[in-house]
């Protein structure tokens, strides 16, 4: 839910434990000064039953956030007329005042706070124009007392509140970062931080000469997916993909999305050929992915291996390495695993991997109308 619509949720509490409290204050106040039952009945209303017409204010209003901010006007006139109801007693004052702006920053509602001190003078000036009080700066030492509860409860209970909401604040961070690593569709990670690694593997490769070799995969006619099936299909089968790749690689191996169809993976201490035995693995899982809907789509990738070496200077020449594979994978009929060192595979399939002819990839609809030309062309 956005942050505007939860505000009431945010500064209930607040307002009610904080006016509650501060109302206690001004009743301790009014002990000492001449009053009538009226301003009691005042004090107990603007204490305990404002702050829950305030939530229910902005809770059933189509405008949370503008709903909250006349319910913090009416906070400021109430304010400014317990100032002036407990004789401008300046610690009691000065306390409810400071403690009432830090809430109003708290609940992100400080940008406003021109309109909010003009309703707090207002208050002030319409409880004078009432009582006619005469200023009494020293607070009785009840009155001095009465403020404990204000400054030790309410801001315990505003400090835990910060508290959460940094925790809150945190863990949500946490989870935009991650979200920023993973590309959503195919749960591994987005090409910008696949690139980082890779570049950190690089870079250590040439420190350490610690052995890494990349895989760049390309799904075999995946537009032709898309065309036949839908983008919806697309989708889901790029999703079984996702999950395909990762469940073959070692602890350490990255996965990333490079584009729309295409894959890299980062086979971290491996040499060409133990990478090439990832890729295997990738393309027999690949093979198995099923569609329920649509039983007759088959999956199939070419994949190009390229080892780090010492000719390769950055990460984008390495990429272009593994590319070169890949063609020459694409070149000699798909569904193949081609490392940039060799002129020929080192295995034509993996043991559970049929080549994925055009056809497999057509409804059976399609397929008779294919055949069907086919026919009237001879």
């Amino acid at each position: 839910m956005p942050l505007h619509r939860e505000i009431h949720r945010r500064t209930y509490p607040l307002r009610a434990s904080y006016l509650t409290l501060a109302g206690i204050v001004v009743a301790a106040s009014l002990a000492y000064h001449p009053s009538n039952i009226a301003w009691w009945a005042f004090t107990a209303v603007s204490a305990l039953v404002w702050p829950h017409i305030a939530f229910l204010h902005s809770r059933h209003h189509q405008d949370p956030f503008h709903a909250e901010y006349i319910n913090c006007l009416v906070d400021a006139l109430i304010i400014g007329s317990w100032v002036a109801l407990m004789h401008w007693s300046l610690l009691p004052s000065f306390c409810i005042l400071a403690i009432g702006v830090a809430d109003r920053f708290y609940t992100g509602l400080k940008r406003r706070w021109p309109s909010t001190l003009i309703a707090l003078l207002i208050g002030m000036l319409l409880m004078s124009a009432l009582i006619h009080p005469s200023p009494q700066w020293d607070a009785p030492l009840v009155v001095q007392l009465s403020l404990l509860p204000l400054i030790i409860l309410h801001s315990a209970y505003a400090s835990w509140s910060t508290r959460s909401m940094l925790k809150t604040l945190a863990k949500q961070n946490l989870q935009l970062r991650l979200l920023g690593r993973i590309d959503p569709l195919t749960t591994v990670y987005s090409r910008d931080y696949w690139w980082k690694k890779a570049r950190t593997a690089l870079q250590q490769y040439r420190t350490s000469q610690e052995q890494t070799s990349l895989l760049v995969i390309d799904i075999d006619r995946f537009k032709t997916v898309n065309d036949v099936y839908g983008h919806i299909v697309g989708d889901e089968v790029l999703k079984q993909i996702g999950l395909s790749i990762r469940s073959c690689l070692r602890s350490h191996d990255i996965a990333g999305r490079y584009g729309g169809d295409e894959f890299t993976v980062l086979c971290k201490h491996a040499n060409a050929k133990e990478a090439y035995s990832v890729a295997l693995r990738i393309c027999d899982k690949l093979a198995q992915i099923r569609i329920r809907e649509y039983p007759e789509l088959r999956v199939s990738a070419s994949i190009g291996v390229a080892a780090a070496d010492a000719s390769i200077g950055s990460v984008t020449e390495w990429v272009k390495a593994a590319d070169s594979a890949l063609y020459s994978a694409k070149n000699a009929g798909r569904d193949q695993v081609f490392d940039v060192s060799a002129s020929m595979p080192l295995n034509s399939h993996s043991p559970a991997t049929i080549p994925m002819r055009f056809e497999a990839t057509l409804t059976p609809a399609s397929s008779q109308s294919q055949k069907q030309q086919e026919r009237n062309s001879a």
